[in-house]
């Protein structure tokens, strides 16, 4: 009985607290639009954001029966070229590259802990 509960436990918080990354891992890539001008490379090779994000739905759809976490996509598919092994960039309008993982990491923690709402000021 207490195996069963266990189960039901587990059950329950898996699917309360969204044991299948899916939704999040889409819009996380999808913030890749919020990054105007931007373009990201993969093995030295520039690619228009909506390559990319083709691109990172694709190794996200091969591979989602063994990710667990947005933090797993990040690390295991959306940060290096899974045959080279070359980590991917965002190249900035200004020339400034970054690595996806931690451009990538950065965003989700934006998503996850979105800025408090402007407060309206009082007028006296």
């Amino acid at each position: 009985m207490k195996k069963i509960s266990s189960i039901l436990l587990f059950s329950f918080f898996s699917f309360v607290f969204g044991a299948e990354p899916e939704e999040e891992i889409k819009t996380l890539v999808s913030s890749l639009d919020s990054c105007k001008g931007c373009v990201f490379i993969r093995n030295g090779s520039e690619h228009k954001l909506d390559e990319a994000k083709a691109h990172l739905l694709r190794k996200y759809d091969a591979a989602k029966s063994k990710i667990s976490s947005t933090e797993d996509f990040i690390k295991g598919l959306a940060s290096k070229s899974s045959i080279t092994g070359t980590p991917y960039k965002i190249k900035f309008p200004d020339g400034k590259e970054i690595e996806s993982e931690k451009w990538l990491t950065d965003k989700l923690n934006e998503l996850r802990n979105p800025p408090p709402a402007a407060k309206p000021k009082k007028k006296k």
